[in-house]
């Protein structure tokens, strides 16, 4: 029993010795792991992560969990296919089996970081069959690791079918190699190239030009000793790259120029009602009933395919212009820069990264920042300029005929490249190697609480009084938390894309105001504006949407909360034919508290009781004063709001001033004019009972006021 005890251990240390850098490549990545999921779950419970894009993701999982294929709901409302929102990545349906154990959007999240994060050990595997030195391959793990864009990938970017294919195009590429140097085409790793590689082509779209490109790279440079063209196909390098290019590029003209387009109806029908129901002109529809809905971000080359390329073929110095123009440069550094350049000395395996280098560069659309290193378009471009520099490397060192020398050589690139790295990690603030560097990050990674203000519990307060209260914040976290857990399962919503992820594991999910008429809940916040920046309309026609869902005899509001309001669809019923915000000449003044900005409160009715759950209101009447200095824009940019305090523990409950929001906002206010407000409250359940002040306050994102006007006790 002593001897296979001291066997055990004796094996375990040679294991150890001779996979020490790999093993501690693991503990690393580990690490990085955990410190990923933190980040991430912070983000989530943070609603960082919203509809656009982990919650799409997670709706199509959930959708083909549930037998209804990969569709999801669109920027207007309707339940499609994937492949009508001009994406083709059925990598999602490998996520459907864990997804069913484990119904989360963090699933797709932690699963994708299980998988980025162990690609590491599959870059040391491709340099240590390249490099021959354990050291070189475990320098350019780490650096994987530590890359940038794969910081801002695996900490920031939620889910992608695209990042998801990393691990897949590196193992199958690694597979190969072994394949090839090893001269051992098995059947087993033939099946396995295989699988890895569809994968692959199953990230996105245009991933199949990559496996395209690597099959020329395998029939042309993993063919050892033929001298010939027609030669190079009839080799098993030849006739595996022949295959790969082949079933690529079949799969690449059936998803851009077959799939993609047919069902590209479906996506101009849901803007047709969408714009019908909201009362947009056509003009707004700009890309929305295009072939592909990206083209119009290169229409200076073009409005098709064909027109597109050509143009950016034919005139070579605008191509370069808009490849390097604005802040492309700098993107293009952060993109090479962590790798040293090296990729540049290997141009056989970069040219891999031509399809996204061309996608994300080439746009002449303002403001889309497809080039960044902080958008998951950069996703496949990593793990090609990973095996580039490796390659680089091992040509470089090729020019030493000392085999120690070249071992020396290839530790002090990838040296170089670690350097270049950590550099670039901290200088283009890398959020995972921040976190790890800086415990101060740390901090971060805490328990989401609600408002407090503590000072006010200590003060002697009377009616009247003007304090600086917390302004209505532009994202109230305990109040998204609470609307989300209040929405039944199944039910279909309307909402901002901020609880698109946390509400997506349900058949209808539209982004508001889009199914704002028809769908079973409409959540309303005060300040999202994503869908009309999309449409380039204006924004001010959301106010208009919310004036005729509060007039709408079908919606009753369920809740109100910071910046939210929940209106539930509970079907025809009696609503205040009067408008909750209306504008008169004079009206008898029972007080006068000058407020804020030229407006003095002159009245209001505040109920001596709240019962949570239940219907009640306030009344609020205010005259804009104004003077010979002020005009009415004095007030542009400024939103009213009501705030209940605790007396005792200090705790903010707040809501937004639905009416001078949405039917009469506080810009259009005119000089001398009297305003009556009737604030409709539903006292949510989570609010805890006990004895309130009551303030109403107004502000925007640089000054705020708030003038305590009752003392109410909340049951």
């Amino acid at each position: 029993m002593n001897i296979n005890m001291q066997n055990i251990k004796q094996n375990i240390k040679k294991y150890v010795k001779e996979n020490f850098f790999f093993l501690l490549l693991i503990l690393i990545s580990l690490m990085v792991l955990a410190v990923n999921i933190r980040i991430n779950v912070f983000k989530y419970n943070n609603f960082d992560y919203g509809k656009f894009d982990l919650g799409n993701m997670t709706q199509m999982v959930w959708n083909v969990a549930h037998g209804n294929g990969l569709w999801l709901t669109d920027y207007f409302g309707t339940n499609l296919p994937r492949w009508a929102m001009s994406h083709v990545d059925p990598i999602l349906f490998l996520f459907v089996p864990i997804f069913v154990i484990f119904p989360s959007p963090l699933t797709l999240v932690i699963s994708q970081l299980i998988l980025v994060v162990f690609s590491s050990l599959l870059v040391f595997k491709i340099a240590q069959l390249h490099l021959k030195n354990d050291l070189a391959a475990f320098l350019m793990g780490f650096a994987f690791l530590f890359n940038p864009s794969i910081g801002y990938l695996t900490a920031t970017s939620g889910f992608h079918g695209v990042t998801a294919a990393i691990p897949f195009f590196l193992g199958a590429f690694y597979i190969f190699d072994r394949m090839y140097y090893n001269d051992e085409f098995s059947k087993k790793n033939l099946v396995l190239f295989w699988i890895l590689s569809i994968i692959t082509m199953a990230g996105k779209e245009q991933i199949p030009l990559y496996t395209f490109l690597y099959g020329l790279f395998i029939i042309f440079l993993r063919n050892t000793g033929v001298e010939r063209f027609k030669d190079f196909f009839k080799t098993k390098s030849g006739k595996i790259g022949l295959a790969l290019s082949t079933v690529s590029l079949v799969w690449f003209i059936a998803a851009f120029f077959i799939i993609i387009p047919l069902n590209a109806h479906h996506r101009v029908a849901g803007y047709e009602k969408f714009a019908e129901i909201i009362e947009l002109n056509d003009s707004t529809a700009r890309d929305v009933a295009l072939p592909n809905y990206f083209l119009n971000r290169y229409e200076e080359f073009g409005k098709s395919y064909s027109e597109i390329l050509l143009n950016m073929v034919i005139n070579p110095q605008k191509s370069v212009r808009v490849f390097f123009g604005g802040d492309k440069v700098l993107n293009f550094r952060r993109t090479f820069e962590p790798y040293a350049f090296l990729p540049f000395a290997y141009p056989a395996v970069l040219i891999m990264a031509v399809p996204d280098l061309v996608i994300n560069f080439m746009t002449t659309a303002g403001g889309i920042g497809t080039a960044e290193i902080t958008n998951h378009r950069v996703s496949m471009i990593i793990p090609v300029l990973a095996i580039a520099t490796i390659l680089a490397i091992k040509y470089l060192s090729k020019f030493l005929k000392d085999e120690k020398n070249r071992k020396t050589l290839s530790i002090f690139f990838s040296g170089v490249v670690v350097l270049f790295t950590l550099y670039t990690a901290n200088y283009y603030n890398n959020p995972v190697y921040l976190w790890m560097r800086d415990a101060t990050k740390k901090k971060i990674i805490s328990k989401v609480f609600a408002k407090y203000d503590k000072n006010l519990t200590k003060r002697d307060l009377e009616v009247g009084d003007v304090v600086k209260l917390s302004e209505l914040e532009y994202k109230d976290i305990d109040c998204a938390h609470q609307i989300v857990n209040i929405i039944p399962d199944g039910a279909s919503v309307s909402g901002p894309d901020s609880l698109g992820a946390h509400l997506s594991m349900r058949e209808t999910y539209a982004i508001f105001p889009a199914l704002y008429n028809e769908a079973d809940y409409v959540i309303v916040d005060v300040f999202a504006r994503k869908i009309f920046t999309i449409l380039d309309v204006e924004t001010s026609i959301i106010t208009d949407i919310v004036e005729n869902l509060i007039k709408t005899p079908n919606y009753k509001m369920e809740l109100g909360c910071g910046n939210f309001f929940v209106f539930k669809n509970v079907g025809s019923h009696k609503k205040e034919e009067l408008l909750p915000i209306q504008e008169r000449f004079d009206y008898p003044e029972r007080l006068s508290y000058e407020f804020f900005q030229g407006v003095d409160i002159v009245d209001y009715e505040i109920p001596e009781q709240f019962e949570r759950g239940q219907d009640s209101s306030i009344k609020m009447v205010y005259y804009r004063e104004g003077s010979g200095s002020k005009k009415d824009t004095d007030l542009q940019d400024y939103l009213l709001f009501t705030s209940f305090v605790n007396k005792k523990t200090g705790e903010i409950y707040q809501l937004a001033n639905l009416p001078s929001f949405a039917l009469r906002e506080t810009g259009g206010w005119v000089d001398g004019r009297y305003y009556i407000e009737q604030i409709e409250i539903v006292m949510p359940k989570f609010v805890e009972a006990g004895e309130y002040y009551v303030f109403v306050g107004m502000g925007n994102s640089i000054r705020t006021r708030s003038i305590l006007l009752s003392t109410v006790q909340v049951n």
